[in-house]
């Protein structure tokens, strides 16, 4: 079963086709909208996407909130989002370079990156002065969890703990993730 992410622009309507939209990296996101395809004579297809840094935090948000391990690509996208070379991401995370290399090339990728990686783009993302409260409730979501719980399979411990949902709708004021025709909303606080 092949997985498919569709994103929108809210406010407009949808175009006819989807665009598949490979440039993420990620190979199942598609546009339903907020992009145009022209054809230059010189050129070929050209396809110009409206407020691309707004898609990339909307895709951005949608990955970390998956309840899975990351894949190689996901793990790729997050640190070309945050800007990091990844002898800089490897320092932030207390791993080395070549590690990171690994991981983007779907090695396995250990619950404790998996779950810094996810931390680091959250807080990214969050603007600064609602980092304390993003901070704060996942401390709190982490006291109130049991000592022990089961084991889960390609969940993560204390993965994605998200922004307040009137801080996710500043990080992504557009673009927006749906399945079919429900739109999904993206939870504000998930720990696994």
């Amino acid at each position: 079963m092949s997985e498919r992410a569709d994103f929108h622009v809210m406010g407009q309507p949808l175009d006819g086709t989807p665009l598949h939209y490979t440039a993420s990296g990620l190979n199942y996101v598609y546009l339903l909208n907020g992009f145009t395809v022209d054809n230059d004579p010189d050129y070929g297809r050209i396809i110009t996407i409206e407020d691309e840094r707004d898609l990339h935090r909307a895709i951005g948000l949608y990955v970390i909130t998956r309840p899975r391990t990351l894949t190689g690509a996901e793990f790729r996208f997050l640190r070309k989002q945050m800007g990091y070379k990844q002898k800089e991401l490897a320092h932030e995370l207390g791993i080395n370079e070549q590690t990171v290399a690994n991981y983007e090339k779907d090695k396995p990728i250990p619950p404790p990156s998996d779950h810094l990686m996810r931390l680091e783009f959250a807080l990214w993302i969050t603007p600064e002065d609602a980092r304390a409260d993003l901070i704060k409730r996942m401390a709190e979501a982490i006291k109130a969890r049991p000592r022990k719980r089961p084991k889960l399979a390609q969940a993560t411990a204390a993965a994605a703990v998200m922004p307040p949902t009137d801080v996710q709708a500043s990080i992504s004021k557009q673009w927006q993730v749906q399945a079919g025709i429900e739109q999904i909303k993206v939870p504000s606080c998930i720990i696994y």
